[in-house]
């Protein structure tokens, strides 16, 4: 028999949710629960990688596979205990206690072999820092969905120089400051794991097997397989170098004001979004309308810039990002070359578009900026209409968002699926409408047939 929390279910189904990489294909893989001595042990390969929890049990030893489907039946947010037990020809049933009534879910399970040994974590684990989870999540967001000529949807593990490297071909993240116990480079799959809620606080372990790095967060255990044969872009080859171009530094006041701005300046439902960054003595960031060629621009005057004056296009949504992750030295060094943003042991590198889109310095030009040089944003004076969409998880991150990058602009897949929902909704109600009109017409033609027989009886009014 094993004795399995109802939150553990549901903390380990959500994690094993983030263990894919992009949307999950197939059916669910089945979960391996082990009880020794008084330690379960549940192991679950869930797609791009494999997920372990070890904790303490009340149970006695058994093994028994089942579906991911009991998890989902027995889950709950409550730490009420649940006996799974198998009886003959694999017939199992899960037991507990919900509000004093007692619960029972049927299963069939699955015969244990080879293939469901439980893996043991490595000996050589080595301490790292718990910021590597914001790393190697912050990474794979930056990876590409799907791979070409290099495995760019790959996290590159860099042994040797204790960096995380992610890239999607226009832009990267390199984080650095690890010290790892090996010195290869190491391409795994960018897996949302590292972002969830229940790695978050832990202590953290990275280790290597034969065939996987293993990142260990108190008694969780996420299992990358190492890609062999992919290949990896030198990313470090392209950033530029500190000495020569353009440097300025962004003061963390100023870089509040401009992520509040970005969003509302000119242009933001453009194709590229572009906006220019201009260094010139300090950091003005400006955009054009297309429809109405109006300019409305944002001077950081807290932020002062150095170096050979320079104008390029960037994507709003990437100068956003290396902002919000603390990266607040902007460096250009021209000739075609990307922007590169430093921070604290990471630097986030984005290519400039077009230099046809760079707006020059406009007289005319609205320029949003406070006398304690603050800038602001205009705000929009009617609230759009939004459909109401389900709270998702704060991937591991504290919920005041102090030491995090602002969340990304909604899932469309999220809001596509919420627009789904509330038109099924609306159907609903116009069927239960449609009903209850043809249901009081067929009760009007029965009064009025009545009515009618009683006027031929004469007795009618």
């Amino acid at each position: 028999m094993i004795v399995i929390t109802r939150d553990l279910a549901r903390r380990f189904r959500a994690v094993a949710r983030k263990c894919v990489s992009g949307r999950p294909r197939g059916p669910a893989p089945p979960v391996v629960m082990q009880a020794r001595s008084g330690t379960l042990t549940l192991w679950v390969r869930a797609g791009d990688a494999d997920l372990t929890y070890a904790g303490p049990t009340d149970g006695g030893d058994d093994t028994v596979v089942v579906p991911m489907s009991v998890l989902e039946g027995i889950e709950g947010s409550v730490p009420d205990p649940v006996e799974l037990s198998v009886g003959p020809k694999l017939r199992g049933s899960a037991r507990w206690v919900r509000h004093g009534l007692a619960q029972t879910l049927p299963f069939e399970a699955i015969l244990p072999g080879k293939q469901h040994r439980v893996p043991e974590l490595p000996d050589d684990s080595h301490p790292v820092p718990a910021s590597i989870l914001t790393a190697l999540h912050e990474c794979g967001r930056t990876a590409a969905r799907e791979s070409a000529r290099f495995a760019l949807n790959r996290v590159q593990v860099k042994g040797k120089s204790g960096q995380l490297v992610g890239t999607d071909g226009r832009q990267a993240l390199i984080w650095g400051g690890f010290t790892f116990p090996f010195t290869a480079d190491l391409q795994v799959p960018a897996v949302p794991a590292f972002g969830t809620r229940e790695l978050a606080g832990e202590e953290v372990r990275v280790g290597r097997t034969a065939t996987h790095l293993v990142v260990a967060a108190g008694p969780w255990g996420v299992w990358l397989p190492e890609d062999m044969g992919g290949r990896y872009p030198d990313v470090v080859a392209v950033v530029p170098r500190p000495a020569g171009g353009s440097v300025a530094g962004v003061d963390g006041r100023d870089a509040a004001a401009l992520l509040d701005a970005l969003p509302h300046l000119p242009g933001a439902g453009d194709e590229d979004r572009a906006v220019t960054l201009d260094l010139d003595g300090w950091v003005v960031v400006r955009a054009r309308d297309a429809q109405t060629g109006a300019v409305r621009e944002v001077a950081l005057t807290r932020s002062p810039a150095a170096g050979s004056p320079a104008r390029v296009a960037v994507d709003r949504k990437a100068l956003s990002r290396a902002l919000a992750l603390g990266c607040h030295t902007l460096r250009l060094a021209g000739d075609g070359k990307p922007l590169a943003a430093e921070g604290d042991d990471r630097t986030f590198v984005c290519m400039c578009l077009d230099p046809g889109l760079v707006v020059p310095p406009d007289p005319g030009a609205v320029r949003v900026a406070t006398e304690e040089g603050v800038s602001r944003s205009p705000r929009p004076t009617t609230t759009p209409r939004r459909i109401p969409v389900k709270t998702h998880e704060t991937n591991g991150h504290p919920p005041d968002g102090r030491h995090d990058p602002p969340a990304d602009a909604p899932d469309p897949l999220v809001e596509a699926e919420a627009l789904r929902a509330a038109l099924a909704e609306v159907a609903t109600r116009a069927g239960r409408l449609v009903a209850a009109l043809k249901q009081s017409r067929r009760q009007s033609k029965a009064l009025a047939s009545v009515v009618t027989t009683l006027r031929q009886l004469n007795l009618g009014p």
